[in-house]
């Protein structure tokens, strides 16, 4: 008998887990609705650990006595404290495929509202307006230029999907060395000669406010950013400076800084600057599949297997496991960077 407890989810529903864990021969608790200090309790004495939004601190992770996993609903881990759960040799797993689809879709019709305008004209039918002859210029998608930073999952799906489009493609992936129909080009070649620019890289130290005055100053005039990725990626405040100034000619935003958005953000008022509630991920087949495979990697775990997908493989080296592991085919860019910081052998 293992325990796995669920801290908190805010789903309708978590029977999926509840079955999956159960059917493994373990003991499923939600403590959703109890308080966070009384979750924690429960923690202490689990083998598995899993949460969605919270910020699972190291202070946290300490507290786990026998936990041999935790697993965050999502593909990102970035409100996890990985080092402390890796020098308490614990797994962090995560979910990194469940919504290609959605979030590659997403970018993409962001990047189409922006180009095409959408939601200003919209904004100005709704006002009784009719424009044909409109002062605020809509140039042709084909012929530009399209740059991805981050060619994993969702930079592929996306530059597989407008493969079709007439559009050059360019990527900056410092872990990728091979890509089909896409030139791959370092990050400042990427930024001067690009006309939209779409994010999917990972939050890491060296990604944090990617996109910044610099790297803005680089970009083409009139050229258009697209963030599906994490919100710290961007320089917010540097991105409106250079939309204000005229060198950008616009962005959309799914993803910020600071989530939820403040109500009093300009970021939510600016003209030029579309912003969905960090909504890209969502379809109904999506968090299903986020649900089972959450519940799936505890199972796996708990019962004396590896995880297919984990934001630390140290710890399977350190337990000696890593000529057993099979790990997810989007591990390959996590143990690049890894054995290049010197942390894998």
């Amino acid at each position: 008998m293992f325990r796995v407890v669920l801290i908190e989810h805010g789903y309708a529903s978590i029977e999926v887990e509840r079955r999956i864990i159960e059917n493994a021969g373990g003991e499923f608790i939600d403590a959703d609705k109890l308080p966070l200090n009384k979750a924690l309790e429960l923690c202490r004495d689990a083998d598995g650990v899993l949460f969605r939004r919270i910020e699972m601190t190291g202070e946290m992770i300490r507290q786990f006595r026998k936990c041999r996993i935790i697993v965050r609903y999502g593909i990102g881990t970035d409100n996890v404290d990985v080092q402390s759960a890796t020098d308490a040799n614990i797994i962090v797993g995560h979910v990194p495929s469940y919504c290609i689809d959605e979030v590659s879709t997403h970018a993409i019709a962001l990047l189409l509202a922006c180009v095409r305008k959408v939601v200003a004209t919209q904004k100005r039918m709704a006002q009784g307006s009719w424009d044909v002859h409109r002062d605020d210029p809509i140039y042709r998608l084909a012929g530009k230029t399209l740059a991805l930073t981050g060619l994993r999952n969702i930079g592929s799906a996306v530059a597989r999907k407008l493969s079709g489009w007439g559009l050059k493609l360019l990527a900056s992936d410092p872990f990728v060395s091979t890509a089909d129909k896409v030139a791959l080009v370092d990050f400042e070649t990427l930024c001067r000669e690009s006309d939209f620019i779409t994010l999917h890289c990972p939050l890491l130290p060296e990604t944090r406010h990617l996109i910044n005055a610099k790297a803005l100053d680089w970009m083409r005039c009139g050229a258009v950013i697209v963030n599906t990725a994490r919100g710290p990626v961007v320089d917010a405040a540097a991105l409106i400076d250079a939309i204000d100034s005229g060198h950008i000619a616009s962005a959309a935003l799914d993803v910020f800084e600071e989530e939820p958005l403040a109500a009093n953000s300009p970021l939510r008022r600016h003209p030029k600057i579309i912003v969905t509630d960090h909504t890209a991920w969502y379809s109904e087949e999506s968090q299903a599949e986020l649900q089972r495979t959450a519940a799936e990697e505890l199972a796996r775990v708990c019962t004396g297997g590896l995880p297919r997908s984990l934001a630390n493989p140290e710890v399977i080296e350190r337990l000696g496991r890593m000529k057993e592991w099979q790990p997810a085919p989007n591990m390959v860019w996590q143990l690049k960077r890894l054995r290049a910081l010197g942390r894998l052998a």
